[in-house]
């Protein structure tokens, strides 16, 4: 009798630590793209106050110019819960050895370990992978039912996708019009024509005031990781008769993301800006049997969202829109 009821609670300290084992040695991609934040509700609500624009230069003895703050967009991120579980019956637990029960409880806590991490990695994907569907997509969606609608629906919060093209404009609060995608392949050429549109075009408040955004990262799917080599880390110009200085030898750090499903996008972006990550629990490992059947259950829950707050920091080539 003591077995059986100290048999869930040995479990569960067993199978946490079958499963930190395998998900802290994995590497996270995520959380180098990614703002991660805690959470502590069902949904997080951002409103960008725009606040005040530029200083004006006063001359000795003028009035002070007096200008109205503005609210800027909404923005909405809704924790999504994410499960798994298995059982053994209760004559498979009372007839098998301990040593097998326990084989079969690391194989899985392990797996888990590695599968909550792979399924970080999808969903975090999902914002570039989906990013440029022009009727947008569920990934962006923060409505809960009963709970919050997202008034954005399938968009991001300015109620375009997260990465438009030049046909697609978007408006800011100051009404200017803007652009973050094109439609070329990856190059010198053309990651000049991204980088340039960020820093020199987008680089702007939602007041149209022009600020300091400078990107750091090439985003890329494995098979544009040796035409990304080339473009970034070559000291001259391939191909050129005149020994030429390559002028985007580290001008980004190149970061390979397995998740990307378009073979042939390509995202420029500043680290950790632009993109947040909510955590809301972390995974949580439960063991217990049924009264009803016997059954011996283990279920794992953990929970997280994430949310575009400001498109700006992203430019993106080559996506697909549908």
């Amino acid at each position: 009798m003591a077995f059986r009821q100290d048999y869930p609670k040995l479990m569960v300290k067993d199978m946490y630590g079958y499963f930190f084992e395998k998900y802290d040695s994995l590497p996270k991609k995520y959380t180098e793209i990614f703002e991660v934040r805690n959470s502590g509700s069902a949904f997080e609500q951002n409103t960008t106050a725009l606040g005040m624009g530029k200083l004006s230069e006063r001359l000795e003895g003028d009035d002070i110019v007096i200008s109205n703050p503005l609210e800027g967009f909404t923005v909405y991120a809704k924790n999504r819960t994410f499960s798994d579980g298995f059982y053994f019956t209760m004559e498979f637990v009372e007839d098998t050895p301990p040593e097998k029960i326990e084989n079969i409880v690391r194989s899985h806590a392990q797996t888990w370990g590695e599968m909550v991490g792979v399924t970080k990695e999808e969903y975090a994907a999902k914002f570039f992978n989906y990013g440029g569907y022009t009727a947008g997509h569920s990934t962006f969606n923060a409505s809960i039912p009963g709970v919050l609608t997202d008034p954005s629906g399938d968009l991001v919060y300015d109620g375009k996708p997260f990465f438009n093209l030049s046909n697609n404009t978007r408006s800011s609060k100051g009404g200017g019009t803007y652009y973050n995608g094109l439609a070329v392949s990856l190059s010198s050429d053309n990651l000049q024509t991204a980088y340039n549109l960020m820093t020199s075009t987008n680089n702007r408040t939602e007041r149209d005031e022009r600020i300091s955004l400078m990107p750091d990262i090439l985003l890329i799917p494995p098979a544009l990781k040796f035409t990304a080599d080339d473009i970034l880390k070559s000291t001259n110009v391939l191909g050129s008769a005149n020994n030429n200085i390559n002028p985007t030898q580290n001008l980004l750090t190149p970061v390979v993301w397995q998740y990307l499903t378009d073979t042939d996008a390509w995202f420029v972006g500043k680290a950790k800006a632009g993109l947040v990550w909510y955590e809301r629990k972390q995974p949580v490992i439960d063991f217990f049997q049924d009264p009803n059947n016997k059954k011996f259950y283990a279920t794992i829950d953990a929970r997280w969202g994430a949310a575009v707050e400001n498109w700006r920091y992203w430019v993106g080539s080559n996506f697909s829109t549908s």
